[in-house]
């Protein structure tokens, strides 16, 4: 007579992440459970308590694994870039156990308290940071934040289906976004802070302000076009920014002359193109005038500003 085969914690585990890895967190029901163990449901709760008690461990175990591979991702070259790798490869080919892993039992109030709850390893990432970028505190902190934004955002439509990503195609991605962003955050403090840095931007000034801006030029055609390649704007033109500046940062130049009531129709455009985060010398070219020119009417609105 066979032995009967002991059903250990370990191996509910192993078959609890198996049914999980087929079907989702949906499938783990104690049917489906059994059936792959090949036992009774006692066995299951008797190590458990229930099947919330396996989901859990479940939960637990995704995570682990999840943090592991993270890690790996960290003793790669550069480091930080591995690390944006290894969630990508984790989504790829552990697609319900990296849904499971980063689904949270109770909302986060912001994105930043969700990824450290949910990724972890920031003080590792942020010292992986400093060695190949030579950046520090908030600086470092950005970076950060902006590739997980970056990287979840891929690995979410690497999860649903909606991208069919190779590894050099995610290797290519992540690469040009690292780049733009230390682009970003090593200009520093330039002429777009210079005034209305923070008026409808982020928290962080003039930083937050350029991403955003970013952003809504890949949406916008005429936004992309003269960021891109600088030209005159033709008079019919400017109602499309002005609806980029209502739409965005809930800005007209009907509300802005009420708060403002000296402000011209020249004081207005140069207003709508600084706080589209355009540059002097990009001002000059999209108004048919000299930087000299555009440089005094910016320090004469600022004034009127104040």
């Amino acid at each position: 007579m066979a032995r009967p085969v002991s059903i250990t914690k370990e191996k509910i585990l192993s078959a609890a992440a198996g049914v999980v890895r087929k079907g989702g967190l949906s499938a783990l029901t104690s049917r489906n459970l059994c059936t792959e163990l090949g036992c009774g449901v006692n066995a299951v709760f008797s190590a458990y308590g229930s099947m919330e008690g396996v989901q859990e461990a479940v939960r637990a175990e995704a995570s682990r694994h999840f943090q592991n591979r993270l890690r790996d991702g960290l003793s790669l070259n550069p480091p930080f870039k591995g690390f944006g790798m290894a969630l990508l490869w984790f989504a790829m080919d552990e697609p319900q156990l990296f849904k499971l892993a980063m689904a949270g039992k109770t909302p986060t109030d912001s994105f930043e308290s969700y990824i450290d709850t949910h990724i972890g390893l920031k003080e590792e990432c942020l010292a992986a940071i400093g060695q190949s970028f030579g950046l520090q505190g908030k600086e470092a902190e950005m970076l950060y934040y902006q590739l997980l934004l970056v990287g979840l955002g891929l690995a979410q439509s690497c999860v649903e289906g909606g991208a069919a990503l190779s590894i050099p195609q995610v290797s290519e991605i992540l690469g040009k976004n690292v780049r733009a962003f230390l682009m970003v955050i090593r200009a520093g403090a330039d002429a777009r802070e210079s005034y209305i840095p923070n008026r409808g931007a982020g928290p962080q000034g003039d930083v937050d302000s350029y991403l955003m801006i970013q952003s809504l030029a890949g949406q916008n055609h005429l936004l992309q076009e003269l960021h891109s390649h600088p030209r005159y704007i033709q008079d019919s033109e400017w109602t499309e920014l002005e609806r980029v500046l209502r739409n965005s940062f809930n800005l007209t130049p009907e509300s802005l002359r009420e708060a403002h009531p000296g402000l011209t129709k020249g004081d207005l455009r140069i207003y709508i193109l600084s706080h589209l985060q355009f540059t002097v010398s990009e001002q000059a070219i999209l108004l048919g005038i000299s930087p000299t020119s555009v440089t005094k009417a910016r320090q004469r609105l600022k004034t009127k500003l104040q």
